[in-house]
């Protein structure tokens, strides 16, 4: 890691006065804390990150005389590969800065089918951990249990649902998956219903021998599968955002088998979605707070690829629909040789239940000539792309040991706002790349060399446009060196929206400024992220220095100082 791209790394934790899920400082005067291990564990079993020795958080991250950087280099390299299995190799460099040397180690995330990495002394056990907030937590069984399952290539839509029968599918339902298959493959037509059946595997033999439906199969063509297993259904949030009334519209929760699911959803959400208007180049045309085509892709996405295993076949699918976003939430983590920053690329996909995704690309949507899903490793970047296509910023997809999310932003990725603030920016030479790069981060979003060629650039612009913006102090590198993000950083020549103080001042001093003001409001002022803004405001109401008023998930909550003046 170059110097310079460290300082704004320390300058962001000092700004924020804490550390961040994707960077971990320590002290190491004594040299190397015996919590080092649990650090590389953490970020190697998450999505990676960088640990730097030789800060002190309680001293605001000020640097620290180390007693042999080069031995703490070594140290923290061997530890890396001797102590943890799988071992890992991890970028250490020592860098000087403020006069002093410092550690930093960038450490790239396992892939899924190489997970848990964990401190080998401790055993899988105890000595597996993950990333949360800004601190390292022990993993829980359930989620090594995860972890050890996605391995191998999960068999769990394969299992005879033993106390089911053909009687339980809708005979409509597979007829036409058949009637599609007879068509396209020789190696069905001549087979009668029940042949067809089990060699596509819907039917299979429980253990007394008897032919009943596979766990995909009754998810894919029951007439009720939640007779059988109730909890997998799709569970509907719609809030109100309106602080005086009912805190939701709406909270149903969706039953039947997966194209069902799907369908129903969708009707859901798009009965609660606003319109608005739209101005391009084209002109004025109106259109809805989010594109279907992308919200059917994060549902069906969310359907296909959750964990279908006993620990959590307790686990709805949940979504929730807010004022200012969109959230999709489902069991169990990235599967097989995937990492966070593979999403979105063409080609890059792993489906944790295969059978199910076969079925599912051979089943039509109710009452349609759609099919469910295409199972051709499209759908996230499809839903990248209908998203840009509207204006709005790329998803925001975050990836736990048992869970994955998809969040959609309502804001437009060049709204005005954001428009003001890269005019502010007052910097010579942005590009359109630049700029769209810049949107993005300020939106609260972190950005990659892969994200930034899904707006169209080649590898060589996206990677020189990233090291500008570092370079320009308007961005900071975190990660390891091929899974790089970058976030945005805080030059102190940089006005801010509201005063014309810079950028880099702390949110406490904006909030005292202005008496009052929203989330939104001390974003643009501070150029920080949503979730720097909003950790920041809840230590300023510990502290006794601010309090909110409005719901915590209405757009309309607003903070007051109420600290000294």
């Amino acid at each position: 890691m170059e110097a310079s791209t460290l300082q704004s790394l320390i300058e962001r934790l000092r700004r924020t006065g804490a550390e961040m899920s994707d960077v971990e400082a320590k002290s190491a005067a004594g040299g190397l804390p015996k919590s080092a291990a649990e650090s590389l564990s953490a970020f190697a079993n998450t999505n990676g990150g960088t640990l730097v020795l030789g800060l002190d958080e309680n001293d605001g991250f000020r640097p620290v005389r180390l007693l042999d950087a080069a031995k703490l280099r070594d140290d923290l390299s061997a530890l890396a590969s001797d102590c943890l299995h799988p071992p890992l190799r991890i970028a250490v460099d020592v860098v000087e800065v403020e006069g002093l040397p410092i550690v930093v180690a960038e450490i790239d995330p396992l892939p899924s089918d190489n997970r848990p990495c964990y401190v080998a002394s401790k055993g899988i056990a105890t000595g597996s951990y993950v990333r949360v907030g800004d601190g390292d937590r022990r993993m829980t069984q359930a989620e090594i249990g995860l972890a050890i399952a996605n391995r191998g290539q999960p068999r769990y839509d394969l299992e005879a649902v033993a106390d089911a029968g053909i009687g339980d599918l809708d005979r409509v339902s597979f007829g036409r998956t058949l009637e599609r298959v007879r068509q396209t493959s020789r190696a069905f037509r001549d087979l009668d219903e029940v042949a067809a059946l089990e060699r596509l595997r819907v039917l299979v033999r429980a253990e007394n021998g008897a032919l009943v439906p596979s766990l995909g199969g009754l998810l894919t063509f029951g007439s009720y599968p939640q007779q059988h297993f109730p909890q997998l259904t799709v569970s509907v949030v719609v809030f109100s955002g309106d602080e005086t009334g009912p805190r939701f519209d709406d909270n149903p929760v969706i039953r039947g088998p997966v194209p069902e699911l799907v369908s129903e959803t969708m009707a859901v959400l798009r009965r609660h979605m606003r319109v608005r208007t739209h101005v391009d180049g084209s002109g004025r045309r109106e259109q809805l707070d989010y594109p279907m085509e992308a919200v059917r892709e994060a549902v069906v996405n969310a359907l296909l690829h959750r964990d279908y295993s006993g620990v959590t076949r307790g686990t709805q699918v949940q979504i929730e629909l807010h004022p200012d976003r969109l959230l999709v939430r489902s069991s169990g983590g990235l599967f097989g040789p995937v990492v966070l920053e593979d999403l979105g690329a063409e080609g890059v996909s792993s489906s944790r239940n295969s059978f199910l995704a076969s079925l599912l690309s051979d089943t039509y949507l109710p009452l349609s000539d759609r099919l469910v899903a295409e199972n051709r490793a499209s759908g996230i970047p499809s839903m990248i792309k209908e998203l840009q296509r509207s204006g709005l910023a790329r998803p925001i997809f975050r990836n736990f040991a048992n869970r994955f999310e998809v969040e959609f932003s309502r804001s437009e990725l060049l709204d005005p706002a954001t428009r003001q603030w890269l005019a502010r920016l007052r910097e010579p030479g942005l590009t359109q790349l630049h700029e769209l790069a810049l949107a993005t981060m300020y939106h609260g979003r972190s950005i990659s060399n892969a994200a930034l060629r899904q707006f169209g650039a080649n590898q060589a612009d996206a990677t020189a446009v990233l090291r500008d913006l570092v370079n320009n102090g308007l961005a900071v590198r975190t990660g390891g060196r091929r899974y790089a993000t970058y976030s945005l950083g805080a030059p102190a020549e940089t006005p801010d929206l509201f005063t014309g103080t810079p950028l880099q001042t702390d949110v406490a001093e904006v909030l005292r400024t202005l008496g009052s003001a929203s989330a939104k409001d001390l974003i643009a002022a501070t150029g920080y992220s949503r979730p720097t803004v909003l950790i920041r405001l809840e230590e300023l109401i510990g502290e006794g220095l601010a309090r909110a008023e409005g719901a915590r998930t209405s757009p309309k909550r607003r903070y007051l100082w109420t600290g000294p003046k």
